[in-house]
């Protein structure tokens, strides 16, 4: 049971109101897990608050960071792809990587390249994109 958040919704952990990351809060609590990596525009569009959050997840492992050094290459070849429309290879090659299949973005080119099976595929990608997706959290798979 794991998700990727991408750089765009992190920060709605650190707001314990919002009604979308709620759910996501929840669900870490009852055993989910949240893989990141610090790579990628992460380094650049998170805030402290946020890592510090990720940090405290970590220590109490809800969460994963995993090295971008272990797929930069399929980053690489991502960012090189006619099939990529968003600005999100770090997070595609994260996926694939883990094996993750559950993105909770709100980036629309991102869903859609998420969504894509020349990118994510076996199995395809799902977006969580606000609360009305919870039942996705339950079917989500954590290969590494």
């Amino acid at each position: 049971m794991c998700i990727i958040v991408d750089a765009n919704r992190l920060g709605k952990f650190v707001n314990s109101n919002d009604e979308d990351a709620a759910p996501i809060r929840r669900w870490l609590e009852k055993g989910g897990k949240l893989i990141y990596s610090t790579g990628g525009k992460f380094a650049t569009e998170v805030g402290a608050k946020a890592k510090q959050r990720l940090a405290e997840y970590a220590r109490a492992g809800r969460a994963k960071l995993i090295e971008a050094k272990l797929f930069v290459n399929d980053e690489r070849a991502l960012r090189r792809s006619d099939d990529l429309r968003s600005d999100g290879p770090h997070v595609l090659a994260l996926a694939r990587w883990t094996g993750v299949r559950l993105l909770y973005t709100g980036d629309n080119r991102l869903m859609q390249d998420f969504k894509n099976r020349s990118i994510i595929n076996q199995p395809r990608g799902k977006v969580y994109s606000d609360a009305a997706n919870v039942d996705l959290l339950d079917r989500s798979i954590c290969a590494r």
